[in-house]
């Protein structure tokens, strides 16, 4: 902000009264008194830096003091103002309304604060010795930690460090390779029963929409060995409908996809919005990508859901068997009495959209199919020689 003005002195003339003839000299200076040094209209250049010193000297202490006044008097003017409620309301009477700013709701670190008490580190012992060390996030009062499938793997025990430092020993409620989750709970390390984790505090606040692309995400992850601060990074979401579709899981669809870096260190961890909520549980690494994907929260929490009821997830199943032909995902077999067959799919259709989504791979069928749950009445768009044809099928049910 440029601030601009000007200040004028004047100094005082003469009155400029009529020559009536008579000398108006001051009474109290005799006639031949000298006149003054300064009392010349030329000065020589050597008589200046005397003279400016001096007037700096006079008038420094003369500002001083009026910004001194002024600030009180701004101060004052305030005070006034805020005890009558002028300040933040129009001329008119109404709530004046608030500047929007681009300054993000949650930095950094009031994200750790914020779900650092819900999220922990997880760590899966083989019988071999081998240790995988990842993140989980809270999603219920009594111990229930969601993380990655792939982190526990083929684990004969699993760990969860709280945020207090606290080791306790946990087991697997559930668990799916399609979503790359699992369902965690603590127990009692002597007799196997469920205990209630006081020590992880509330729950992580689950978001109740996702977010949009283009949004801004934080990744919250357990803090590394021997750190007591979590990982946090932000990036934009660039999707919300990504597909993975890797062979050793997940395989599915429906996906927030965010620049926001991860780790295997955070796999299992929170996607957090910017209130604070937790709009996704983080995917191990895929591939080779750059990218970190999220299963959002609402899918998440209802598989934790068929765990708790079930011990297991299901999801849809379109009942064909294809290869990655010259012209596409091609249907080599059609599953007798599936919902392909009855939705008049043949041997030989190159599949070209599952839904509003167009199919490259056979890979890309089965990671669109699965994210629906069954039941669900799906569009299957296949070519048949030189004929585009849309079919209906309703989707039947798998585990994975």
């Amino acid at each position: 902000m440029g601030f601009g003005g000007a200040t004028g002195y004047g100094d005082g003339g003469p009155d400029d009264d009529s020559d009536d003839g008579h000398d108006d000299e001051p009474p109290d200076r005799p006639h031949s008194a000298l006149p003054d040094p300064l009392d010349r209209v030329w000065l020589h250049p050597s008589e200046l830096s005397p003279l400016a010193a001096a007037t700096v000297t006079r008038t420094r202490p003369m500002w001083t003091t009026t910004l001194l006044a002024g600030a009180a008097g701004a101060i004052l003017t305030l005070v006034v103002l805020g005890a009558m409620g002028a300040i933040g309301n129009s001329s008119d009477g109404k709530p004046a309304r608030a500047v929007p700013t681009s300054v993000p709701i949650m930095t950094a670190q009031a994200l750790a604060v914020a779900v650092a008490h819900s999220v922990v580190a997880v760590s899966a012992h083989d019988e071999d010795g081998t240790k995988r060390r990842g993140s989980g996030v809270c999603v219920r009062q009594s111990g229930e930690i969601l993380t990655s499938d792939r982190l526990i793997g083929a684990a004969d025990q699993v760990t969860v460090t709280t945020a207090d430092g606290v080791v306790h020993t946990a087991r697997v409620v559930g668990r799916d390779s399609t979503t790359d989750l699992v369902l965690l709970t603590l127990v009692n390390p002597n007799d196997g029963s469920t205990m209630l984790a006081s020590s992880l505090g509330v729950p992580a606040p689950a978001a109740s929409h996702g977010p949009k692309a283009g949004d801004t995400a934080w990744v919250v992850g357990a803090p590394p060995p021997g750190d007591t601060s979590p990982w946090v990074s932000s990036g934009l979401v660039a999707s919300t409908d990504s597909l993975v579709a890797v062979s050793d899981g997940p395989i599915t669809s429906g996906l927030l996809e965010t620049a926001a870096a991860s780790s295997r260190a955070s796999s299992g961890g929170a996607l957090v919005d910017r209130s604070g909520n937790v709009t996704g549980i983080i995917l191990g690494p895929v591939g080779d990508s750059r990218m970190t994907y999220a299963v959002p929260i609402a899918t998440a929490l209802a598989v934790a859901n068929d765990f708790r009821a079930h011990g297991f997830t299901t999801h849809g199943a379109l009942g064909v068997n294809g290869i990655n032909g010259h012209r596409g995902p091609t249907v080599t077999a059609v599953v007798a009495g599936g919902p392909a067959a009855r939705a008049g799919v043949h041997a030989g259709d190159v599949v070209e959209a599952i839904g509003r989504h167009e199919v490259d791979s056979m890979s890309d069928l089965v990671a669109l199919v699965r994210h629906y749950r069954p039941g669900v009445v799906v569009k299957v768009e296949v070519q048949r020689g030189k004929r585009l044809l849309e079919l209906s099928a309703r989707l039947a049910s798998m585990t994975s």
